[in-house]
């Protein structure tokens, strides 16, 4: 991740999931699904009209608008007994219901057809008894014919990565989610890197996020999460 320049929107870097941190209840940050996670499709047009595919999923939540929302980008989504695909899905609405469980509802292919289509979904995601963040829902069609993918109680695991934006002419600031607070923030000058050296400037805490702010003194620097 390159320190200069810097663009104006702030950009995300992944940081590196492996040991992954206790689940905790649901922060704003990213997410995955958990590697051999898998989801029915049922329909008309799917073979034998009922199947099991796996599922890879990083998930973006923004709990802190007074909307909440999220992005969900699919790296194998499926649709009416078809191959798999890349999808970027966003929702349309959120909320945070009275039992501390978020519900978030959207068509499920509008970023393909951004004139919308009767494909949608409808998500809850939710803390269970032993702590973990769990998922919860069903995409379906809204229209004339059977078809749907039912997700069932798949486990989700925070994702270190960084947020990057400008803070001043001369500093930037980067924030991570609170899951990670037992991770170091280290830098490198190039990459491959020889060696990395631990950010120690002040850490601050902002709701579920931390944040340290630096001063860009070098041409480029590299950033990363570690957890010792």
């Amino acid at each position: 991740m390159r320190q200069k320049p810097i663009p104006s929107a702030a950009f995300i870097v992944l940081a590196g999931l492996l040991p992954w941190p206790a689940c905790a209840a649901l922060e704003s940050g990213v997410y995955q699904t958990v590697p051999g996670a898998t989801v029915e499709e049922r329909g008309d047009r799917v073979p034998n009209r009922s199947r099991v595919v796996p599922l890879f999923a990083t998930l973006t939540f923004d709990l802190s608008a007074t909307e909440p929302s999220l992005i969900a980008v699919i790296t194998n989504a499926v649709l009416e007994g078809g191959d798999p695909f890349a999808l970027t899905a966003r929702s349309s609405s959120g909320v945070l219901l009275t039992d501390g469980a978020y519900w978030f509802t959207g068509d499920y292919l509008r970023d393909i057809y951004p004139s919308g289509t009767q494909y949608l979904f409808d998500w809850r995601f939710s803390t269970s008894t032993n702590g973990a963040v769990v998922w919860n829902g069903i995409n379906y069609w809204a229209g004339g014919h059977l078809w749907d993918v039912t997700i069932s109680n798949l486990t989700l695991v925070p994702a270190a990565w960084l947020n990057i934006s400008r803070a001043g002419t001369a500093s930037v600031r980067m924030a991570w989610a609170t899951n990670f607070a037992d991770h170091v923030l280290e830098y490198a000058a190039s990459l491959p890197a020889v060696g990395w050296s631990t950010v120690t400037n002040a850490t601050s805490t902002i709701g579920d996020r931390l944040s340290v702010t630096v001063d860009i003194d070098a041409s480029q620097r590299f950033y990363r999460l570690r957890k010792p």
